[in-house]
C-alpha cells in the first residue's frame, strides 16, 4: 500500500480526496496547515505528497521547498486553485512533480496518481535498474544477486539518493529487533553491498552514515 499524506485546508474538498484514494488502497493522512505537515514529514516518511498552495501557516511551496531539501524520495502534486504563473514556476522550481487545478475531476485525480506512482516502482541509473516492489537488482538487463539484508539496505538508501542515511536509521531499517547485544555490522554490509557494482556509489559519511550518490 501507498502511503499519502494530504495537506488542504478545505475540509469538504480533503474529505473527497481521502475517500477516492482510500478506495483504491491508499494510506491517507490529513492535515490543515503547513506547520502541523512539518512535523509529521519530520517523523514519516511518505510516497506521495498532495499539497494545496493556499494553506495555513506554512505555505504550499515552501512546504514543497522544505520536503525537497531534506528527502528525495517521495511524489509531490500541487492542489489548487491559483492560476498565477508565478505559483505555477515556483511549484516546479522547488520540486514538485505534478499540478492539478480546482475543481478537478476524480478521474483526473486518479490518473494523475497513477502517473506518478510509475516513478516510484524502479529507479534507474548508469547501466543499473531497481525495482523496489520486488527488491531484484539489474545490470544492462542482467538480474545481480543480492541477499536479504542487502535488499532491504539498498532499497532505504536508493529512497534516498544522494542523501546521508544515518547508522541508526540502517539499523532499523535492515535489523529491527532482531539484532541483540553489539552492533550490527553495518560497515561489512555496505562493503558486501559495494561489491554489486562497478562503480562506488557508496560514500562513507564518517561518524554518520552512508549516501548513495547517484
Amino acid at each position: 500500500m501507498y502511503s499519502v499524506l494530504l495537506v488542504e485546508d478545505d475540509l469538504q474538498l480533503a474529505k473527497i480526496v481521502k475517500r477516492i484514494l482510500e478506495s483504491k488502497d491508499f494510506i491517507v493522512e490529513m492535515t490543515d496547515n503547513g506547520n502541523e505537515a512539518i512535523e509529521k514529514i519530520k517523523t514519516k516518511d511518505y510516497d506521495i505528497y498532495l499539497i494545496d498552495i493556499n494553506i495555513p501557516g506554512v505555505n504550499g511551496l515552501e512546504l514543497v521547498k522544505y520536503i525537497r531539501e531534506i528527502k528525495s524520495f517521495g511524489l509531490i502534486l500541487m492542489i489548487t486553485a491559483s492560476v498565477e504563473e508565478y505559483n505555477f514556476i515556483k511549484a516546479y522550481e522547488y520540486g514538485c512533480d505534478d499540478y492539478i487545478k480546482k475543481p478537478f475531476h476524480a478521474t483526473e485525480l486518479e490518473v494523475r496518481i497513477n502517473h506518478l506512482l510509475e516513478k516510484l516502482n524502479n529507479i534507474k541509473f548508469d547501466d543499473y535498474e531497481y525495482f523496489f516492489s520486488t527488491e531484484d537488482l539489474f545490470k544492462n538487463s542482467e538480474p545481480i544477486y543480492l541477499r536479504k539484508k542487502e535488499k532491504k539496505l539498498l532499497t532505504l538508501l536508493l529512497k534516498n539518493p544522494n542523501l546521508t542515511v544515518s547508522n541508526e536509521k540502517i539499523i532499523s531499517y535492515v535489523w529491527g529487533g532482531e539484532f541483540k547485544g553489539k552492533e550490527p555490522p553495518v560497515r561489512q554490509l555496505v562493503n558486501e553491498l559495494r561489491k554489486k557494482f562497478d562503480k562506488d556509489y557508496i560514500k562513507t559519511v564518517v561518524g554518520v552514515g552512508y549516501r548513495f550518490e547517484i
